[in-house]
């Protein structure tokens, strides 16, 4: 798959606001119930991945805070 450069641009603005809102704005108690969104997350930056582009730190952040909030 590709994905042009301006598709990656938004992909990737995307990715880092609401990584970043996520990581601000809640504890890691309340990580379990935002699984629909961190799926939504996780497939944008598949797609990036995919087509060979880079996602943003604080997307990796969220998810490593996802994971071990949700680890059982």
């Amino acid at each position: 798959m590709t994905i042009d450069q301006t598709t990656a641009k938004v992909l990737t603005d995307l990715l880092r606001e609401l990584s970043s809102e996520l990581d601000l704005h809640h504890e890691d108690g309340g990580f379990p119930a935002l699984r629909q969104t961190i799926e939504t997350l996780r497939s944008a930056a598949n797609l990036m991945t995919d087509a060979g582009h880079n996602t943003p730190e604080v997307y990796h952040h969220v998810m490593r805070r996802f994971e071990r909030a949700t680890r059982s």
